[in-house]
C-alpha cells in the first residue's frame, strides 16, 4: 500500500497489478477501491507446475518461484504493451518516466545491485526489484525461460552458482542482445548501496555525477507498533542520520498514513533507528561465517535454515 500510495504523489500514469498471497490480503486491497490497482488471488491463478513444487517451496522460496509466472500471467490475460515487475517494498519518489525513457524501444530492462563484487557472487550482479519486460519476442523468452528456471530451481541457498531467483538474472546480458542495464543509479537506492551516496534535493551524486532519485528499496525493514509510536528499524544495518532525513522519515510517513487512512490503527508519531552495537557485531560475525562453503552448506542444506521470516515450509 505504500508502494501504490507513493506511485499515486508522483504520477497519475501507472496501473498496479497485484497477486495477493492469501484471501485476507486480497479482500482488504479490493475494499479500498483504488483506481490504479487490480488484484487477484493467488489461489485462482496457480497453475499445476508451480502447485507440483510448492511443498518444496518454503514461504519466501515459493514467493521468489512464482514471481516470473505471475508476471507473464498478468501481462498475456491484459495483453499489455510491456510490464514492469516491482517489489512491494520499494517506495518512489520521483516520475519513473525517466527510467522509461532509458529503456526506449528494448525489450527487457534490469537494475544493477550497486554492491560488492563477493557480495555478487553469491547474490547476483542485479537485483530482483524492478525488471521491465516488453510484450515481444525477446522479452517474452526472457520471462518465460526465467520462470521455468525458477520452477525447476528457487532455493535461498548457494548451489551451482545458484541464489533463489536472483541469480538468474546474470544470464540476461548474455542470452540477451535487446536489453538496457538502467544507468540511473535513483533507480534503485537501497541500504546496502545508499552510504556511498551523497544526498541534495531529491537527487544524489556519486563520483561527481548527480542522478534523480526515482524509488528506494525499503529493504529489511521492521516495523513495530507500541501504543500510538510507531518503529521502524532495520533489520541488520546501521541508520544514519542522513540516511534517516533522505530516506527513512519520508517513507515512515507513507506507511504511518496506510496505518491511520486506511487500516484505521492510531499511529500518533514514529521513530526510526538502526541496530544496536551488539547485534550489529552479531551480524558480522555471522556474515563471515557465511562465507565459508561448508557453513554455507550445513546452514542451508542440511539444517534447512533460511534468513528470519522466510523458513516455514508450505503445506
Amino acid at each position: 500500500m505504500a508502494l501504490y500510495l507513493s506511485l499515486e504523489k508522483v504520477t497519475d500514469d501507472f496501473h498496479l497489478y497485484v497477486m495477493a498471497f492469501d484471501k485476507e490480503c486480497y479482500d482488504k486491497l479490493k475494499s479500498f477501491g483504488f483506481k490504479h490497482m487490480t488484484v487477484e488471488l493467488l489461489e485462482d491463478f496457480e497453475t499445476p507446475e508451480l502447485l507440483a513444487v510448492k511443498p518444496t517451496r518454503t514461504k519466501a522460496e515459493y514467493c521468489w518461484t512464482a514471481g516470473p509466472s505471475v508476471i507473464w500471467h498478468f501481462l498475456q490475460k491484459y495483453n499489455l504493451p510491456n510490464i514492469t515487475y516491482l517489489d512491494s517494498d520499494l517506495y518512489f519518489v520521483g516520475d519513473p518516466k525517466v527510467v522509461f525513457e532509458e529503456i526506449g524501444e528494448r525489450s527487457i530492462a534490469i537494475t544493477e545491485q550497486g554492491t560488492t563484487k563477493k557480495s555478487e557472487s553469491l547474490y547476483g550482479k542485479y537485483c530482483v526489484q524492478y525488471l521491465y519486460f516488453k510484450n515481444d519476442e525477446e522479452g517474452c523468452d526472457a520471462l518465460k525461460w526465467w520462470g521455468d528456471s525458477c520452477i525447476k530451481w528457487c532455493y535461498q541457498r548457494f548451489e551451482n552458482g545458484l541464489y533463489a531467483d536472483q541469480k538468474y538474472l546474470d544470464q540476461f546480458p548474455v542470452r540477451y542482445n535487446n536489453l538496457c542495464v538502467i544507468s540511473n543509479l535513483g533507480a534503485g537506492i537501497a541500504p546496502w548501496n545508499m552510504h556511498k551516496y551523497s544526498y541534495r534535493d531529491n537527487s544524489i551524486t556519486f563520483e561527481g555525477k548527480d542522478y534523480g532519485c526515482v524509488f528506494i528499496h525499503m529493504h529489511g525493514l521492521k516495523m513495530d507498533i507500541s501504543n500510538t509510536l510507531l518503529s521502524i528499524r532495520s533489520y541488520d544495518d546501521v541508520i544514519t542520520k542522513d540516511d534517516k532525513e533522505a530516506y527513512y522519515n519520508r517513507y515512515a510517513e507513507i506507511v504511518q498514513e496506510v496505518l491511520r487512512t486506511y487500516l484505521k490503527i492510531n499511529v500518533e508519531s514514529y521513530i526510526v533507528e538502526g541496530i544496536g552495537t551488539s547485534r550489529r557485531l552479531y551480524y558480522k560475525l555471522r556474515a563471515a561465517f557465511r562465507n565459508v562453503k561448508v557453513v554455507q552448506w550445513l546452514y542451508f542444506k542440511v539444517f534447512k535454515r533460511t534468513y528470519q521470516g522466510h523458513g516455514t515450509k508450505l503445506s
